[in-house]
């Protein structure tokens, strides 16, 4: 049974697109660091603070909003937000989007 799981994960790997997810606005880490409160700030309040995102819902009912924000070494970053079923935010993860130059 695990092998089945495991081969199913590879198949939706093979078959994901190759496009990555793009942030659709870009907002200073502070703006984003104290808008976003997880466990109390809603979508309704992200949303009249940050504006409208890249937005990906899934059937559990959680969505996923991506900002992006000019970080300090000059590359990008990236802020991730979850929201709950409730709308309510239950995660954020952020880092800098690295890019090969050739």
């Amino acid at each position: 049974m695990k092998w089945l799981s495991v081969f199913a994960l590879a198949l939706l790997a093979a078959c994901s697109g190759t496009r990555a997810l793009q942030a659709s606005k870009n907002v200073p880490y502070a703006t984003l660091e104290q808008t976003v409160q997880p466990g109390s700030s809603t979508r309704e309040q992200v949303r009249a603070a940050l504006g409208d995102s890249t937005a990906i819902r899934f059937d559990s009912g959680n969505e996923m909003w991506m900002y992006s924000y000019p970080a300090a070494s000059g590359a990008q970053g990236e802020y991730v937000i979850l929201f709950g079923g409730d709308g309510v935010v239950k995660k954020v993860r952020s880092g800098e989007v690295y890019r090969v130059q050739k």
